[in-house]
């Protein structure tokens, strides 16, 4: 199985699902650092845990409890589909045909996180974003298998 990670056509697709991987990885790690103890950001997640919403179902989150569902999704979606196209990259069943189609997919999805950053003006993801689409593009039209 594992050779068939690493096998032409496949490498640099290995290598775009692990970058998902440490991605999450470092995603969590770097929301999950200790920051500012005092100034503004302080008294802006002190505010945010004071403002909430009820969304029904009898729950009530604050919009400090929406940021970190959200910093989390991010963070577990990233592991997700990482370990899914490690997954399908090592299954020998998979065709180089599903494959470069499932590459088109990650260029679309990751490509779209690109877009979100640059109009956002978010450095972390952006950075990300752009090494694991270069990797993707390179699998896509480097393989020769494909």
């Amino acid at each position: 199985m594992a050779t068939t990670l690493w096998r032409p056509g496949r490498w640099l697709f290995t290598v775009a699902a692990s970058l998902m991987i440490v991605t999450a990885a470092l995603h969590t790690l770097g929301n999950l650092s200790p920051g500012p103890e005092a100034g503004a950001l302080k008294v802006l997640f002190t505010d945010m845990g004071s403002y909430h919403f009820p969304l029904g179902l009898g729950m009530t989150p604050s919009l400090l409890d929406i940021y970190w569902t959200l910093v989390f999704t991010m963070s577990i979606t990233f592991a997700a589909l990482g370990s899914l196209n490690l997954l399908i990259a090592a299954s020998p069943d998979v065709t180089d045909d599903l494959l470069r189609r499932l590459t088109w997919v990650n260029i679309l999805w990751v490509g779209a996180l690109l877009m979100l950053s640059i109009a956002y003006r978010i450095p972390p993801p952006l950075i990300s974003a752009v090494v694991i689409e270069a990797v993707l593009l390179a699998s896509q039209f480097t393989s020769t298998s494909r």
